[in-house]
């Protein structure tokens, strides 16, 4: 990653964390590792579920161009 990258990546975890989008998360996955699941697993969820973000509208139904 270049610096700008690095800058940009800090400010956008910078800006979740101030709302307080990182907590629930990380709540999300303690519970998943406590369950038994490997980080593995858990990454593999996490990329399902933005996959399915990426083919919905913003209205929360799928988009049937995606």
């Amino acid at each position: 990653m270049s610096s700008n990258d690095l800058r940009a990546h800090d400010s956008l975890r910078s800006r979740l964390a101030a709302v307080s989008c990182v907590a629930p998360i990380v709540d999300s996955i303690r519970k998943m590792r406590a369950e038994g699941l490997a980080d593995n697993e858990i990454a593999g969820l996490f990329r399902h579920a933005a996959d399915e973000l990426a083919t919905m509208t913003k209205d929360g139904n799928v988009d049937p161009a995606a």
